[in-house]
């Protein structure tokens, strides 16, 4: 994977970046252009990302950027599961620690169905913990897309891939 990675020289000697590198070797990257990680000055994000699909005979490319004005720690509005309101027209409890977000109606085999978005609050101690989770968060687009994880393709399943990535990176060895 070594030209497949465009990396900011003031993150090369990241230890997260590093690692979650050697974590995702373990997959075909053939399809993929570029990742970037890049470190840029948003006062607005601590970090974003992009998966890129392919496009006029390009192949997938992977952007991510991670701030270098945002102070540590910060806490990141994980996707998690919706709510689903009840039969009798009654919402579920929401989960204690999670936020809920915005209201959902679409019709679905004939029938009206409504969710409410919800989110947990995910801390993110330092730059490596966020480059490990933006970076996996990405990754799991591309490798949803070429079917070498399994699951639905979507943001709550990306950020799950991202926190099981995130916790096996908190948990190594040091």
């Amino acid at each position: 994977m070594g030209k497949l990675w465009r990396v900011d020289k003031g993150l090369e000697d990241s230890e997260g970046l590093r690692w979650v590198r050697r974590q995702l070797g373990a997959y075909d990257w053939a399809k993929v252009d570029w990742i970037s990680v890049r470190r840029g000055r948003s006062e607005r994000y601590a970090f974003r990302g992009v998966c890129k699909s392919p496009w006029k005979g390009r192949g997938y490319r992977i952007n991510c950027n991670v701030s270098s004005r945002t102070p540590y720690p910060i806490a990141y509005s994980m996707r998690v599961s919706p709510l689903y309101r009840n039969p009798d027209g009654t919402w579920p409890n929401v989960p204690k620690g999670h936020k809920v977000g915005d209201r959902y109606v679409a019709t679905r085999d004939g029938k009206s169905v409504q969710w409410k978005r919800l989110y947990h609050p995910l801390e993110l101690g330092n730059e490596d913990e966020v480059l490990v989770f933006l970076l996996a968060h990405e990754a799991f687009h591309y490798l949803r897309k070429t079917r070498q994880v399994e699951g639905r393709h979507g943001e709550i399943q990306a950020d799950a891939f991202a926190l099981e990535t995130l916790e096996e990176y908190r948990d190594r060895p040091k």
